[in-house]
């Protein structure tokens, strides 16, 4: 049979809302009686074989109870809830269920006499070692409308402390049980709250004393003799097993969010005895695994190993038990407007899946008072440790905290957050969060236990957020990928690998603050980040010193201003790009040098700035500055305002200078560069730029690069505007000029221009690298009739690569058309015919899907040096 309707007349049911308090005695009975009601047509339902329990469509008022004279507390109380049975489905059919409640005047089936009215609690339905259980198809209404909050108590010793009424308690020893299409709301406590236990009384527990935990030296050998010379080695006393009773067993811990055992190697065994200790079976298994039960094992020991050694015993906390909760579904659901929370838990196996969570630990919609604790959310498992729980396509919005995860593995997926903190993890060891939507909370670290290794995913969601702030330690290691960031500011620091992001400004120019974002992680590649506050206010800081093991390579930055967090004397950077950004040294000891170093960057109206203030007045300066730049694309456009590309500024006047203060030397260094000026203002490569000029020194070097001018009177490589400036001194080695000729010598200073005939060696001709006028490559594979190397007619870049039709080509991907190279400037596909390709250099053309850029002439070599057969 399938389905029984609910008899109420039969179970002295009666249908019908009663308002507010207070309530008569007949009231009270009517609401009393329909929990005993329900509770015998439910359990005449399982007698008779009925699967599905349909109640009659209505309105129903139910009331909490409690039959014991001395439960004062909630934890003291002997209640009454509407209890499901295993294979059972209560159909609520689109009825409503309501809770009378008055805490003025006690209810007459509150049997304690001494406690405040208002502390009587109860879970209205409730599954307790239940397979197979279902609620569905309903409204639950908690007692909070009828709650007054007049008491004088505070904290949690206040009515608004209370936290003990529940709309659903799925308790202990659940296993494959759901809620679903269920609107729950107006409890105390929490709309649905999810026990973990395995069960309500019996022998569940293998070592339920702290003594019992004890672990002594000792490792069983492949006999199960105990061998008590093994450095770090412990091995518990026997737990005796009850056959037919423990046919699974896991490890578990107790109570708090930090939950997993304290042990320094993550797995450990399982050693299985029969009654003449003949060693059965012994088993690896890591914290929540559950292992099987050999059929005729009498006892267990647990065995621990690379433990600190020497040690007479350890205390770890921790308990072996039979399975806890698990499998349980909660779907489809409305929940809401609940003192403390919405959901908590939990189970193994937990689904939270396209439910709408909101207003949660906030005023119910009533105005009532706050929960007096911040531990106020829409999803909590934070101290009931499980195995896993999904958090899946669910709305989750208005209220305080979001999700709060303690789960040994976690995923949160799908969810759309608002108006409410984001996601939460505590101790865990995986975590995968994935396509969410963050209005306004992000994702945050509690503590973690130093010994576990944790590992969090955080990819491919949308935060809009005023920051995010991380500094995993001990064993975390957090991937933040392929996420979409509109915040203010961030702070990650340590074991974090940041990339394929898109990170943007929310307000842009428009901030008013110095607000920083500040990577100081292990790794930030194939970013984008935009419009933190070009010119303004720097706002951006990233951190990775020369021939340190964190790696910055290939991201974009756009209209950003770096801060000088001054952690580190160096910054350095590979295949990056940097359009309208200034970039500043960073500075972490005055009495050193410090350097800012790119490598294979292209830095576009963007430009760099040291300087600041000296230690002293006297005996500190003389240290270097110095920027490096190595095959970089250097491209100051009309667009570029700024005086100089590389700014130097210092706190120290001329007269200081005079009076003794070394000062401190500034250099730019470029080798095999493109620089690209089109400026509609003069521009300086080096300039001193906080007014005036000091006695200063200066110095450029541009090595192997092209020097393209599109106006040579715009453009000064040093400028010196009186005697101070003597010292300083430019030097370009192997530099073609493009669109010009010749620099005109400074007025102060020198400026050095010469050509080095270099050598190189290849087996082929180069189809790499920029090469100046005149330069030779000898060949290392000669042969007769070959020749003895190549030598370069025309100063520009090498590349050997003509353009094709209909090909993909990845960004940074290198053509020439005629005399030119182009650079592409994005992932894409060609057309079918070639476009008009520009002959200007820093110039684009559309191509199909790809953008090409002129990045100047294409080298040409001409073999020399013919060998005789």
């Amino acid at each position: 049979m399938s389905n029984y309707v609910v008899e109420l007349e039969r179970w002295g049911i009666q249908q019908g809302s009663f308002g507010k308090p207070p309530y008569s005695l007949a009231t009270w009975t009517i609401a009393y009686n329909n929990v005993v009601g329900f509770n015998q047509a439910l359990a005449y339902a399982n007698s008779q074989g009925f699967f599905n329990v349909i109640v009659p469509r209505g309105t129903y008022s139910f009331c909490y109870s409690n039959s014991s004279p001395t439960g004062n507390e909630p934890y003291q109380q002997v209640g009454l809830s509407i209890n499901l049975f295993s294979n059972q489905t209560l159909d609520m059919n689109g009825s409503t269920f309501e809770v009378l409640y008055d805490s003025i005047n006690r209810n007459p089936f509150d049997k304690a006499t001494t406690n405040p009215v208002w502390k009587l609690s109860g879970s209205l339905i409730q599954l307790n070692e239940c397979t197979n259980a279902h609620v569905k198809n309903g409204t639950i209404i908690g007692d909070i409308p009828n709650r007054s909050f007049t008491d004088t108590g505070s904290g949690f010793n206040s009515e608004k402390g209370m936290e003990q009424t529940y709309g659903i308690n799925i308790n202990r020893g659940n296993r494959f049980c759901s809620v679903e299409s269920v609107n729950v709301s107006m409890f105390m406590g929490d709309g649905i709250i999810i026990g973990a236990y395995p069960t309500d009384i019996g022998t569940w527990i293998l070592n339920p004393t702290a003594a019992s935990r004890i672990a002594y030296p000792g490792l069983a050998d492949a006999n199960g003799t105990i061998v008590q010379t093994v450095p770090g080695a412990y091995i518990s006393n026997k737990f005796p097993i009850i056959q037919g009773e423990h046919k699974q067993l896991q490890m578990r811990t107790a109570g708090g969010y930090t939950r997993i055992p304290l042990i320094s190697n993550k797995t450990f065994e399982y050693l299985f005895y029969n009654a003449a200790d003949v060693l059965l079976v012994r088993k690896t298994a890591v914290y929540l695994q559950t292992v099987t039960v050999p059929l005729d094992a009498a006892y267990v020991r647990i065995q621990f190993r690379n433990e600190a050694p020497d040690q007479t015993s350890i205390s770890i906390e921790y308990a072996i038990t039979k399975p806890q909760s698990h499998n349980i579904k909660i779907s489809h659901c409305e929940i809401h407007n609940n003192h403390r929370g919405g959901i908590s838990g939990g189970a193994d196996f937990t689904y939270i899946q396209n439910n709408k969570i909101y207003h949660n630990g906030m005023d119910s919609g009533l105005n009532v008072p706050l929960f007096p604790d911040s531990t106020r959310y829409a999803i909590n498992f934070e101290d009931s440790f499980c195995n896993f729980v999904a958090v899946e396509n669910n709305h989750i919005f208005s209220g305080f905290n979001g999700v709060l995860l303690g789960a040994y593995h976690i995923k949160v997926t799908g969810n759309i957050f608002s108006e409410i903190n984001g996601i939460r993890i505590y101790n865990n060891a995986s975590s995968v969060i994935d396509s969410n939507v963050l209005y306004q909370g992000t994702f945050s670290l509690a503590p973690s236990v130093a010994t576990q290794e944790r590992h969090i995913i955080f990819s491919s969601n949308v935060v809009y957020a005023q920051s995010l702030s991380l500094q995993p330690v001990n064993k975390t290691m957090i991937v933040i990928k392929d996420n979409k960031f509109y915040l203010e500011s961030m702070n990650l620091t340590g074991n974090i690998e940041f990339y394929g992001n898109y990170t943007k400004s929310l307000v842009g120019a428009l901030s008013t603050t110095y607000t920083t974002l500040l990577l100081n992680i292990k790794k930030c590649t194939d970013n984008t980040f935009e419009d933190f506050n070009f010119g303004s206010h720097y706002r951006f800081a990233l951190t990775k010193p020369i021939g340190s093991t964190n790696y910055i390579d290939n991201n974009i930055f756009r209209s950003v201003s770096f801060n000088s967090v001054n952690l580190y004397n160096d910054l350095e950077f590979e295949n990056c790009k940097f359009f309208s950004c200034n970039i500043t040294f960073q500075v972490a000891d005055l009495t050193k040098s410090s350097s800012l170093t790119f490598h294979n960057c292209t830095l576009q109206d963007t430009n760099l700035e040291a300087g600041g203030r000296y230690v002293n007045n006297v005996t500190i300066g003389g240290v270097t500055s110095k920027a490096s730049l190595y095959d970089c694309r250097i491209i100051l456009t009309p667009l570029f305002s700024k005086p100089a590309f590389f700014i130097s500024a210092d706190n120290r006047a001329q007269d200081s200078l005079n009076a003794g203060v070394l000062p401190r030397n500034y250099e730019l260094y470029m080798r095999d560069c493109l620089l690209d000026i089109s400026v509609a203002n003069n521009v300086v490569l080096l300039k001193y730029g906080s007014g005036g000029d000091i006695k200063q020194p200066r110095k450029v070097v541009i090595e192997n690069s092209v020097l393209n001018l599109s106006d040579s009177t715009k453009f000064k490589v040093l400028e010196g505007s009186s005697a101070n400036n003597a010292g300083y001194s430019a030097v370009l080695i192997d530099t073609s000029f493009v669109g010009f000729t010749s620099l005109p010598a400074p007025a102060f200073g020198s400026l050095e221009i010469y050509k080095k005939v270099l050598t190189l060696s290849s087996a082929a001709e180069p189809s790499t690298g920029t090469y100046s006028l005149g330069q030779i490559v000898y060949n290392t594979n000669v042969t007769a009739g070959g020749y003895i190397g190549w030598v370069n007619v025309r100063a520009g870049i090498s590349t050997n690569n003509a353009w094709q039709a209909s090909r993909s080509y990845t960004i940074t991907s290198k053509i020439f058309n005629g005399i030119y190279v182009y650079e592409a400037q994005n992932t894409g596909t060609s057309g079918a015919t070639p476009p008009a390709f520009p002959t200007t250099a820093g110039s684009t053309v559309t191509d199909g899907t790809v953008t090409w850029r002129n990045i100047g002439t294409r080298a040409l070599f001409k073999p020399f040096g013919l060998i005789a057969q």
